[in-house]
């Protein structure tokens, strides 16, 4: 096992996308574990102010509308619209990354099997079996599936990550609702 290794990572190509996806990887859960923690504080935060304008019909100190609002002149829909909008737009930072990454990592893979691929028939002497063949080209093929391995957490994440945000914007526009309805 640790000579075939050896072998893959002997090829530059392989070593710079394997590289590469690794680093994705890593990127990867560490924006969700980040975003994930920060988006359920956020919530968790924002049910309670809405827990609390029900009870006492004024906005608590604790939530993100009432810091927006109070630098406004005239309190309306369009007022809490932009502020909602500013707070969606905070909540999505870091999602981009891992739709890039669900969608490049495949094509990155992709990359270093094609080249791998090219190596294993460069290596061919005239006449090859395939008994000479196939162990190259299945080493060329770790790369697609490294990268198919880095792409799934990363679109997985993704979709997670924008159900809270727009679990987020929900709680945001009940209390806008429910403060504009008084």
């Amino acid at each position: 096992m640790l000579l075939e290794t050896s072998k893959i990572l002997a090829n530059p190509i392989n070593l710079i996308v394997l590289g590469w996806l690794g680093i994705y990887l890593f990127f990867v859960f560490f924006v969700f574990f980040y975003k994930y923690f920060q988006l359920s504080s956020w919530i968790k935060k924002e049910e309670e102010a809405f827990k609390s304008l029900i009870m006492s019909g004024v906005f608590p100190i604790n939530s993100s509308l009432k810091d927006c609002i109070e630098k406004s002149e005239k309190i309306n829909k369009l007022t809490f619209d932009a502020c909602i909008e500013a707070a969606k737009k905070k909540a999505k930072k870091g999602l981009t990354f891992l739709s890039i990454v669900a969608s490049t990592a495949p094509f990155i893979g992709l990359f270093g099997t094609v080249v791998g691929i090219l190596n294993a028939f460069k290596g061919m002497q005239s006449v090859a079996t395939i008994n000479m063949i196939a162990p190259a080209i299945a080493d060329a093929l770790i790369a697609t599936a490294v990268g198919i391995l880095v792409a799934v957490p990363a679109y997985s994440f993704h979709q997670i990550l924008a159900s809270k945000v727009e679990d987020l914007i929900s709680t945001l526009k009940m209390q806008r609702d429910m403060y504009l309805s008084r």
